[in-house]
């Protein structure tokens, strides 16, 4: 038995739950309990942020730090022939529910088909090189919020709430706050739901741990797809349906945030790596 402080938190502070002093028993795997979930602080903030908004427009120093930081990303692609239609600044810090661990949202709008006529394979491009980038540069901040950067096809189904255009200087889409609201009557179902995930994500785990059989590795690799495209598909259908404070987009928050989302991808590679080796 050993005793030690645990910590369970959401990488952008609108989830922390923090249970100090807590025995664990390193043979004993303990289920995620709904009730531990706490969703108090999923909340609307009276103002846009002060750092990057200067009343209901961009702040100057941030809008031209943005268009650099986007400029010499798409100058290091090397695709002279096309240019980016728009810099847009969305998510959450383009909106009343931003927290102090929101990323800047920087998403490059290009015409993939200008680039390529297999825009399946651009997708995969931009998404490989965007992935490298954010990695490199994991500690490059904007008044102490990360910059993500994501290459989004002009024809892509973006559901926000609050887009703001960089290089336009202007709003496309302006947050209404009146018209947004915190997590409702749905809270009990939210922690049910996202409790069965993690305890899912958990039970894999253990399994693909537990077990050297080439069979059943198999099958938990197929139980984690579907899982990892269930939540995906969830997260989708919730933004589409009732946008950013929809239950499935909080679940996926939830998952993402408490590092649930990262042990399914990382099971994900296990469980590839295991089969496609020899």
């Amino acid at each position: 038995m050993e005793k030690e402080s645990y910590k369970l938190g959401f990488d952008d502070g609108e989830y922390f739950h923090v249970m100090e002093d807590v025995t664990i028993d390193e043979n004993i795997t303990d289920e995620v309990d709904s009730q531990d979930i706490n969703l108090s602080s999923f909340k609307l903030n009276k103002e846009l942020n002060p750092k990057i908004w200067k009343g209901e427009k961009l702040n100057p120093k941030v809008r031209l730090r943005l268009l650099d930081i986007a400029d010499e990303f798409w100058d290091g692609l090397d695709i002279s022939w096309v240019s980016p239609k728009d810099i847009l600044l969305t998510g959450s810090i383009s909106n009343y529910n931003w927290s102090k661990y929101s990323d800047i949202d920087l998403h490059i709008l290009v015409d993939f088909n200008k680039v390529d006529e297999k825009v399946d394979f651009v997708k995969e491009f931009f998404d490989s090189k965007t992935k490298i980038w954010n990695d490199v540069h994991e500690t490059l901040k904007i008044y102490g919020f990360n910059v993500e950067i994501y290459v989004q096809d002009i024809k892509e189904e973006h559901t926000s709430s609050g887009i703001y255009s960089v290089s336009k200087d202007k709003w496309l889409i302006k947050p209404n706050k009146d018209e947004s609201s915190s997590i409702g009557l749905n809270k009990y179902s939210i922690k049910e739901k996202s409790s069965k995930y993690m305890n899912k994500i958990d039970s894999l785990f253990d399994e693909f741990e537990e077990t050297s059989d080439m069979y059943e590795i198999e099958e938990i690799s197929k139980k984690v797809k579907m899982l990892y495209d269930r939540i995906k598909a969830l997260r989708k259908d919730g933004l589409g349906k009732d946008g950013e404070m929809s239950d499935g987009n909080i679940i996926f928050k939830v998952l993402r945030r408490s590092g649930y989302l990262e042990k399914l991808i990382d099971l994900k590679a296990l469980t590839y790596d295991k089969i496609m080796s020899l």
